[in-house]
């Protein structure tokens, strides 16, 4: 696709016909009539088309492209991942349909369309609290371009990627989720009761995510072991990194599997689940809303994330551990670094290895 535009200067505009060929950005000079202009780029569609431009060949649409990106993950991601990247491919292509229609190939995408997605994005309000889009929205949402452009080289629709340096906003804009401290996870559940007591009390001693919480099945837990196994589902799959399915098992407190133990003689549900709502019915998404008025009522109603009880669960068990690697697999974390940053254990080895420095007489001269 060629488009015209002009520049003006100290006799007027000149107009251009600017393409694409091979993803490098071509702009040919036409002169002062727009007319004459657009001839010219209905000549040089042409010659694209024909392909006698030096147009790509395998180079791909970009609408097609992802259409049949998230058929052929459809059944290798996670459905939370997959809804994901539906909702970044809608966000880039309405990006398109508003600044960048004439972007039709996937060689067009390049680090200035991406500068100018993250600029579009920025500008713009959340559909219902109306506050910013989150940088660190933006930046999974650049991400995730990035790894679309991988799969297309990957399927020979795309020579390179030309994403692979991009950069990514610095994120000072997220509100950081803390972890409750002892007295509030103990008063959390001093006043849960009934049906969302279990559930409370288990991600707190497992730090499960609210999907494993909802998905959990009395298969998955073994009482006698203390192990709680994370297993994909035939209608759930766990959170993914691309086609790794994070499955792992989770050791539980034996207190814990007495709890539970309890808590299956006493089950309303007549499913497999091990946690159900106050109806007996299966959990649907939305734990947060529960936590929400719990933590209100307790005083720190700053804590609205449903996540902030593995946040919980992962600040005190490195806390009591001082094992970052066994929290990883607790956690289920694929990089350490994810694991690290909840705790400030490595400030605290940082400064106990600062105080091991003595220079003998120089020392006491500080």
């Amino acid at each position: 696709m060629a488009f015209t535009f002009s520049r003006k200067n100290s006799r007027g505009k000149t107009w251009y016909v600017g393409y694409y060929v091979n993803g490098k950005f071509v702009r040919k000079k036409i002169g002062r009539s727009k007319v004459i202009a657009e001839k010219a780029r209905g000549d040089i569609e042409a010659k694209l088309e024909r392909g006698e431009a030096g147009l790509l060949k395998k180079d791909y649409p970009i609408r097609k492209f992802f259409a049949e990106y998230l058929e052929g993950t459809k059944g290798v991601h996670s459905a939370s991942y997959h809804n994901r990247n539906e909702r970044v491919i809608k966000q880039f292509e309405r990006f398109l349909d508003s600044k960048r229609p004439y972007l039709t190939k996937l060689s067009q995408v390049r680090p200035e369309v991406i500068e100018a997605f993250k600029r579009f994005r920025m500008n713009e309000v959340t559909p219902y609290g109306k506050t910013p889009i989150k940088k660190r929205t933006i930046n999974i949402e650049v991400s995730s371009i990035k790894t679309f452009l991988n799969k297309a080289v990957k399927w020979d629709m795309l020579s390179t990627n030309p994403l692979s340096n991009v950069e990514y906003l610095k994120e000072d804009d997220s509100k950081v989720i803390r972890a409750l401290t002892e007295p509030e996870a103990e008063k959390l559940l001093e006043i849960a009761n009934g049906w969302f007591h279990p559930i409370l009390l288990t991600a707190l001693y497992t730090g499960l995510r609210e999907g494993e919480m909802i998905n959990l099945e009395w298969d998955d837990v073994d009482l006698k072991q203390c192990i709680i196994h994370i297993r994909r589902k035939s209608d759930w799959l766990p959170k993914s990194s691309g086609r790794i399915i994070r499955e792992r098992d989770v050791a539980i407190p034996e207190a814990l599997a007495e709890f539970l133990a309890d808590h299956k003689k006493a089950s309303r549900g007549d499913d497999n689940r091990v946690f159900h709502n106050k109806y007996g019915e299966e959990l649907k998404p939305g734990l947060r809303k529960v936590l929400m008025r719990l933590t209100a009522k307790c005083g720190f109603p700053e804590v609205t994330q449903f996540h902030a009880l593995r946040h919980t669960y992962a600040t005190h068990l490195i806390k009591m551990s001082k094992d970052l690697t066994v929290a990883k697999e607790q956690l289920g974390h694929v990089d350490i670094r994810t694991t690290m940053r909840y705790t400030d254990l490595t400030k605290d080895r940082k400064r106990a290895a600062a105080q091991l420095l003595d220079y003998s007489s120089e020392s006491k001269k500080l």
